[in-house]
């Protein structure tokens, strides 16, 4: 059986490899399973710290969404925007503007993204992501 990670050096790490891209008109989510630098948006983040946490393994992984013990949450940020954050059990709430784990978050939650619903979104993230360059393309 794999142990858990701790929560503050997978965070600490993840804010150094991740860089803030906006998906562009239609929002591709992706799963950056792979150590080292990407660049993606706050579900991307959100997602790729719930990876880490879960030992980059998928039963891991989707065992931790499937039983809450992490959860995406949708909410307006402090700027008014739409943003994505991550709650895991034992550790707290981040997002990739914080560099800390919180015991709150600082945005309005909106509503608990379900794990049928990340599950949906991660499949058709290709797709979108596709439609995304055609579309930057002309």
């Amino acid at each position: 059986m794999l142990e858990d990670v701790r929560p503050a050096p997978v965070l600490a790490q993840l804010h150094r490899d991740f860089t803030y891209r906006a998906d562009g008109a239609l929002d591709a989510w992706a799963l950056h399973r792979r150590p080292g630098p990407f660049e993606g948006d706050c579900e991307d983040f959100a997602l790729a710290l719930a990876w880490r946490l879960a030992g980059r393994s998928w039963r891991r992984f989707l065992w931790h969404l499937v039983s809450g013990k992490s959860a995406l949450w949708y909410c307006t940020s402090t700027a008014g925007g739409g943003h994505a954050v991550l709650v895991h059990k034992g550790a707290g709430w981040a997002d990739n503007m914080t560099p800390d784990w919180a015991e709150r978050t600082p945005h309005r939650l909106r509503f608990r993204m379900v794990w049928p619903l990340l599950l949906l979104k991660l499949a058709a993230g290709p797709l979108l992501a596709w439609v995304n360059r055609a579309k930057a393309k002309g």
